[in-house]
């Protein structure tokens, strides 16, 4: 996963506050020009890798997209987009439509993405955070600095993920080695079980590649879904 939106949006706050690490925290144009990775331990989910990008900016100059691609090369690859905006800021929405302007700029696939709307304790009017919430919904509010709103963004993230992957279990030969090969890279194994010439493996892994399992003796059973997480209170 990656945090994602305009400068000043507070998305190495929201890291700190996720993932206690001790990420630079700066009102200041490019504070973070890195990639920073931490892990974030999610209910029901378990650890994800959450890293941490440069602030966008309007209009930003080519060659600084250019420069930028490396550094954003974490956001291309990720499963999701965190897009953290200042929901207090008087131009919000035009910043919104900056960062997914920047994202195409740069190849990212934006279609994955949970609007976090950031700083509500600095929002002078609560007709802001509404318009936001019509204009986006699904989006999520919070404030990282004050630490709120957290659970609520951890069970979003959980349940967007969960979406993506699919519990199983899996049955193979002892001697299949290219099945242990594959899992190893692609799944999450929770349980191994050997009887006799068998191997049973319980785990998770991504529903797309769930075809790739027939054949060569193997025997796969999805389980039943997650149970829909509860909402935060």
């Amino acid at each position: 996963m990656s945090l994602v939106g305009y400068t000043n949006a507070g998305k190495s706050t929201l890291m700190n506050a996720l993932t206690e690490a001790d990420v630079f925290v700066a009102d200041k144009l490019f504070a973070t020009l890195d990639t920073r990775t931490r892990r974030w331990q999610i209910p029901t989910l378990g650890d994800v890798l959450l890293s941490d990008t440069v602030g966008f900016i309007r209009k930003l100059p080519h060659h600084l997209v250019a420069s930028f691609r490396s550094t954003l090369e974490e956001a291309r690859r990720a499963d999701l987009l965190l897009h953290v905006v200042d929901a207090s800021h008087p131009e919000a929405e035009r910043q919104i439509a900056t960062v997914y302007e920047v994202l195409r700029d740069i190849g990212v696939d934006a279609s994955n993405v949970i609007l976090v709307l950031n700083k509500i304790d600095a929002v002078p009017d609560r007709s802001f955070i509404d318009v936001l919430k019509v204009h986006y919904p699904g989006s999520i509010e919070i404030s990282a600095a004050k630490r709120q709103g957290l659970a609520q963004l951890a069970f979003a993230v959980a349940g967007r993920l969960a979406e993506g992957y699919v519990d199983a279990r899996i049955e193979t030969g002892v001697a299949n080695g290219r099945m242990f090969a594959w899992l190893a890279e692609h799944a999450d194994v929770s349980e191994t079980e050997y009887h006799d010439s068998r191997v049973t493996f319980t785990c998770r892994l991504p529903r797309r590649l769930t075809p790739q399992l027939n054949g060569d003796g193997t025997t796969v059973t999805i389980l039943p879904a997650l149970e829909e997480l509860p909402a935060a209170s």
